[in-house]
């Protein structure tokens, strides 16, 4: 019986991977075809690589359609860019009130003279504000939190940036919300529209925001509100998504019992369905407040301002200790706004209670007068807004000298690792992949495909594969897939052993998921900073930020995975005998592989995601192709190229997530 029970993981597995022999039979061709030289040149050119002159014009009529779009087209009586420059305006009021509140101060108009002026709100009341009510969210180390965070920005003087990065992430965390639970409970309500929306998402998720930079800027203009746009766009998705997968994931009771009650279907909806759903509400929310903030410095390239700008133009200028110092800044923000939102999704109302008004939340109402103190006091003394420049400091220069010296005394051993890996790994990767005809690789995939869903699958890979050759951007395409390859490959090798040893051992599992959860609150121009001041520009330290960004899936999925591997399937492994490296290899893993597929998507997705960061130091793949778009204002050329880098990484969670369901099937997990 337990000899049966250890055997079946195997038994399953080995006949989920098993191949019909006439599709090895085809794969060994095409491979042979592929990467031999001299059996590659018997294919027509057409097949290694379609000639230029086959190639359609699609950026050329992308371009001129969006100009036409941007300048002349007309709905009615009204030009479609005066109806998007009347939405920028409506959007701009509420970004320039909490602006003015926290920052530039607010102009009031007054009639027969001039406006009035007002200051923003000083300093010692927001941190004081800010640290009360983080205490009456999640108590006293949510408010030491707080506090440190804002003595940080005031210290290094990046206090009227952080709190330009804080309104705008405010504005298009409240715009994602609403439109994310608008999005998630009418797909919820009509499955026909999750059909198209799940593919906008996708297409969302994984398209680079430099692809839309270019038409958000011909439609709204260069500035924070344009900005603020293109962060919703970037960072709404996972709220919709979550908040579909919460309200399926109710019990059909709670919707029954709120029809019974004469609940009519919006009654229902915000009053019972949606209260019900708020924990996976909250994952999606906590996910939206972190991807705007790994916004925040991609917004800063069409004028966000804020933390972003100070990141962006320290890169630029080379300057990175000052940007380190800001995308530290970021973490912060990052870590505190995760903390203070989870914690505050959570609270249960207290019913028991008889108090009200100021009696039932006192430390709130206690913020508020301070608040108001304080917006009195910049109004009659606007001195005491500022904090004092003599206690201000930078940090900036010393990380610059200590980088410097890190590099002159370690010049030749970094140099060393640098060449090494470009010599013996990532010019013969690059190569391999560059000299691959398009149709054998589209053929490969193809038949991978079939093999993992059937035809569908098929279809739509060599669709978007297809598309990537007849474009002319096979080869970028080709370029960035090698450094996601290796990158991939070096996650894998690092975090696969990490997540098992974790798995084994409680403390260690403890302490890794609080290193993990830690780096996944990180916007990803922080991986960008370090390597950059240590290795300089190019790939080798491209690759580093990539590993470093898609770690965290590496090591968690695979932890997880095992951990809940049944515990009668461990019992019958120890009682055949096995030692525990045994019951790893041959009952733990097998069982857990399906969880460590999904935690290899998941990594490919991050490294993808990371690629286009890259860009902003000398990558040559299709990232920088999306980048040199924005500079030139090239939107066709930009939606091209991210719709490149959108499709590989589509295709790659496509093949990977249905064999995880298909190997989970196998197993009897489903």
């Amino acid at each position: 019986m337990s000899s049966t029970i250890l055997r079946r993981p195997q038994v399953l597995i080995a006949s989920a991977v098993r191949s019909p022999k006439s599709l090895i039979v085809v794969l060994g061709v095409i491979l042979v075809i592929s990467l031999f030289p001299a059996l590659r040149e018997t294919l027509p050119d057409w097949a290694v690589r379609l000639p230029k002159a086959w190639l359609p014009d699609l950026a050329g009529p992308i371009n001129r359609f969006f100009v036409w779009l941007s300048r002349k087209a007309e709905i009615g009586p009204l030009r479609v860019k005066d109806i998007s420059r009347g939405l920028a305006a409506v959007i701009e009021m509420p970004l320039s009130l909490v602006q003015g509140l926290l920052v530039t101060g607010l102009e009031l108009p007054l009639p027969l003279r001039k406006g009035l002026q007002l200051n923003a709100l000083p300093w010692w009341a927001l941190t004081a504000a800010l640290t009360i009510f983080g205490h009456w969210v999640a108590g006293r180390r949510a408010a030491a939190l707080v506090l440190a965070s804002c003595l940080y920005f005031l210290g290094l003087n990046l206090w009227d940036e952080a709190m330009l990065t804080l309104a705008s992430v405010g504005i298009a965390v409240i715009i994602g919300t609403i439109l994310g639970v608008l999005l998630g409970s009418a797909a919820h309500r009509w499955p026909q529209l999750d059909l198209v929306l799940n593919p906008t998402y996708d297409v969302m998720q994984t398209l680079p925001v430099f692809s839309y930079l270019v038409p958000i800027i011909l439609f709204f203009g260069f500035g924070p509100v344009a900005a603020l746009i293109a962060t919703v766009i970037y960072a709404m998705p996972p709220m919709a998504r979550n908040t579909t997968l919460a309200l399926r994931r109710l019990p059909t009771s709670v919707g029954e019992l709120a029809s019974m009650s004469g609940c009519s279907p919006r009654q229902r909806l915000l009053l019972v369905l949606l209260p019900a759903a708020r924990q996976g509400l909250l994952t999606g929310f906590n996910q939206l407040v972190m991807l705007s903030l790994s916004a925040a410095i991609i917004a800063a390239v069409i004028g966000a301002g804020g933390l972003g700008n100070v990141v962006l133009q320290g890169l630029k200028s080379m300057q990175l200790g000052r940007a380190f110092e800001a995308g530290l800044g970021i973490t912060l923000m990052a870590i505190v706004l995760d903390r203070l939102s989870r914690a505050f999704a959570l609270r249960r109302p207290s019913h028991g209670t008889k108090m009200t008004g100021w009696r039932r939340h006192p430390e709130l109402f206690c913020g508020l007068g301070i608040l108001a103190l304080g917006f009195v006091a910049a109004q009659v003394a606007p001195m005491t807004r500022d904090f004092p420049a003599v206690l201000t400091g930078s940090s900036g220069r010393m990380l610059d000298d200590f980088f410097t010296w890190v590099n002159v005394s370690f010049a030749g051993p970094i140099g060393a690792l640098r060449d090494g890996f470009v010599r013996h790994l990532f010019r013969p990767t690059k190569d391999a992949l560059l000299s691959l005809p398009w149709m054998a690789v589209v053929l490969l995939v193809a038949l991978a495909a079939h093999q993992v869903r059937g035809i569908g699958l098929a279809l739509a890979t060599t669709a978007m594969l297809s598309f990537i050759a007849i474009t002319g951007y096979w080869d970028m395409a080709m370029t960035s897939l090698y450094l996601v390859t290796i990158s991939v490959v070096i996650a894998v090798l690092i975090g696969f052993p990490i997540g098992v040893l974790a798995a084994q051992n409680p403390r260690l599992g403890q302490a890794t998921a609080l290193v993990t959860d830690t780096l996944q609150t990180l916007p990803s121009f922080v991986y960008l900073i370090p390597v950059v001041m240590l290795f300089g520009l190019g790939d080798f330290p491209a690759m580093v930020a990539i590993v470093a960004f898609a770690l965290p899936p590496a090591i968690r999925y695979p932890m997880d995975g095992i951990a809940r591997v049944p515990q009668s399937l461990t019992e019958a492994a120890d009682m055949a005998g096995c030692t525990r490296f045994q019951r790893l290899i041959h009952v733990q893993i097998p069982c857990a592989l399906p969880e460590i597929m999904l935690g290899l998507s998941q990594t490919i997705l991050m490294a993808f995601g990371m690629l286009v960061i890259t860009a902003l130091v000398g990558t040559r793949g299709l990232e920088q192709e999306t980048l040199i778009a924005v500079s030139k204002a090239k939107v066709g050329e930009g939606l091209i190229a991210g719709l490149g880098i959108s499709f590989l990484s589509i295709i790659a969670d496509r093949l990977i997530t249905h064999g995880s369901a298909r190997l989970r099937r196998r197993l009897g997990q489903v």
